[in-house]
Formats: C-alpha cells, structure tokens, sequence
C-alpha cells in the first residue's frame, strides 16, 4: 500500500509539474508578493467619521463647542446628532466610525467615547489623549472620560502595515484554495484520459489513488506559502504553525475539490459549481477588512477561522489558542471530507 501510494504521488508530481502547476503556484506566489511588497501601500488608511451629541449646559459648554468647532472647520468627518441613541445607530451604519456623548457628570462634563470594538488600544488612547489636550489651558479641570465598547469580542487589527496585512489573505486563497481548483483539473483530466476506470482493475485501492493527488496539492500550498510568507515577513513568524494550518486547510480543500468532481464528467460541467463554491469561500474577506461586519453566515464558513488563525501565526500577538481550535476543527473537517471523497469515488465508478 505504502509503494503504490509513493508511485501514485510520484506519478501525479510528475503530471502537475508536465502540466505546468508548479510554475503556476511560483509565478502567482512571486506575483502576489511582489506586488505586496512594492506595490500596495504600507497605508490607506481613511478617516473616521466622528458623530457626536451634547447634552451638557454648564460652565464649561463653551469652551467645548470651541474645541469641537475648530475640529468640524478642519474635518468634515465630524458630524453632530440629536441624542447618544443616535450616535449608536449611525455607527451600526457606517463601521469606519467612533462616537463622542458629552454629559453632566458630578461636577464637571464627562465625555464618553463609544468604540465599534475593533480599534486596538493605541488608536483609542491617542483619541482620548488629543481631547484631554485640546482641552488643556481652556478649562480649569479636564472632563471625565468614559468609554463604551459596542462590540467588546471583536477581533482587533494589530500595528501591521495595510500592504503585509494581506499576506494572510493570499495564504488562505493561494496554497490553500487553489488546491481545491487545481485538483479538480486534475481529475477531469485523468477522466478524459480513462486512467481512474484503468487503476480500479488494478490491486490498487481508491484511499491512496485520492491521497496521492492532495499530497501533491498540499506539496504545491507549502511551496507557495514558504515562498509568499519569506519574502514578505522574512523569518518573522512562526512557521511550525502557519505550515501545518496551510497542510491541514490543503487537505480539506483538495478533498473538497474531489468531492465536486465525483459528481461530473468534465470541468465544463462543473465549472459553475466551482465559481459559486469559490465565492462563498472568499465571503470572510470581507469581515478581514472589516471586522465589525461578521454576520454568523460568514463566522460559520471555514476560511473565516482560517484566515484570523494564520495571521496569528503570522503575526504573533499570542493569542495561539484560535491557531488550536482551528487545527482541530480542519483536521477533523479533513478526515471527514476525505471520507467522503472516498465514498464518492466508489459510488461514481459503481454507478459507471
């Protein structure tokens, strides 16, 4: 079983590399990189809208429609509402925003800052230290900060440049997701030239024949990933845990791919199917841009996790326990859809 296995690998090495896969997967990594690196910019970043309401008429209103005035003349960012409900509803409107409620407090305004829940800390304390100095020298004593959070188990962005915070992106699209493109053409290919119907005559068995083709598939990812992930980040990760997130998402993928290919005769077929699954796959991109939009639709997608849990090992914070929970939950996932391949294949070459 072990040398059949070998042989097969060997045999579909032999095929990817005579169908040009490895140079596809070098020349995308080394694309996709380059352009990271020289191309997209470090930051693109854009300004938030600020909605603010007051609800405070003592001594020192004044000086804080002085102080917020001159900010609404150089930023038009800054928009006033009717009441904190207000302010709450515009922000679940527009994410890229904070909102700013001052109120009576004991003796003094109390200023309360209301965060989506994704801004790290740094953005926060640099906003609550620009007030208190805008304040300086015009009051005789500093307002009372308070701050409410709406989103408190949001994941955070960290200090990583907008160009390198991509990497984990193409880690999760490109070694992982392709597998699941390229093993179908794969298949297909071997269908139109009869070699499954050949190889179930011989003593060979239909688990190695699908093991051989995702190992190629992962093979291709780790290639892809070491060289995307070097290039960028250099030795700046933590590579135990990004490869094996990269073979365990692979696996998963590639069994995904012959799954959708048991059910058709060749890719044309299929092709429709591929676009929709690959569409739906890459929804959590959207909530890796914006993290406040994470609808339980896209939580529940695999490449969610994955994409959160290989910018962990990317860019440590540690925080290794998502990296954990998704190991398990692909591995597991693995297993269970290459039982189904399996049984997939034998019910195809049964029904044919």
């Amino acid at each position: 079983m072990i040398k059949r296995f070998l042989w097969l690998t060997k045999k579909d090495a032999v095929t990817a590399y005579r169908n040009y896969y490895f140079l596809i997967v070098v020349a995308l990594a080394l694309l996709f990189t380059l352009l990271i690196r020289f191309v997209v910019p470090e930051d693109t970043s854009v300004k938030a809208t600020v909605f603010y309401s007051t609800n405070y008429s003592g001594e020192l209103r004044t000086q804080l429609d002085e102080t917020i005035g001159q900010s609404k003349d150089t930023n038009q960012n800054v928009v006033s509402v009717d009441s904190r409900e207000e302010i709450i509803e515009k922000m679940k409107e527009n994410t890229n925003s904070f909102g700013m409620f001052i109120k009576q407090g004991d003796s003094r305004p109390t200023i309360e800052f209301i965060f989506q829940g994704y801004e790290n800390d740094q953005s926060r304390n640099t906003l609550i230290i620009a007030m208190k100095d805008s304040l300086s020298g015009k009051t005789a004593e500093n307002p009372k900060i308070d701050t409410i959070v709406l989103k408190e188990n949001i994941s955070r962005d960290m200090n990583i440049p907008m160009n390198k915070n991509i990497l984990p992106l193409f880690l999760v699209m490109e070694p992982a997701m392709l597998g699941f493109v390229l093993i179908v053409s794969l298949i297909f290919m071997e269908k139109e030239e009869g070699t499954i119907r050949a190889y179930v005559i011989t003593p060979g068995k239909i688990p190695e024949y699908l093991a051989s083709k995702i190992t190629v598939m992962v093979v291709l990812g780790i290639i892809s990933t070491l060289i995307g992930s070097l290039i960028v980040v250099g030795f700046n990760a933590d590579y135990l845990s990004l490869l094996a997130l990269v073979i365990v998402s692979g696996i998963f993928f590639s069994a995904l791919g012959l799954i959708l290919a048991s059910f058709f005769e060749n890719i044309s077929q299929s092709i429709i199917w591929l676009i929709v699954i690959s569409i739906i796959l890459s929804l959590p991109t959207v909530s890796y841009f914006f993290p406040s939009f994470a609808p339980i639709y896209i939580k529940i997608l695999p490449t969610y996790s994955m994409m959160f849990a290989i910018r962990e090992a990317v860019f440590s914070t540690g925080n290794t326990g998502i990296i954990t929970s998704t190991l398990i939950t692909f591995t597991v996932l693995s297993i269970i859809s290459y039982l189904l391949a399996i049984f997939a294949y034998n019910r195809s070459l049964l029904r044919d």
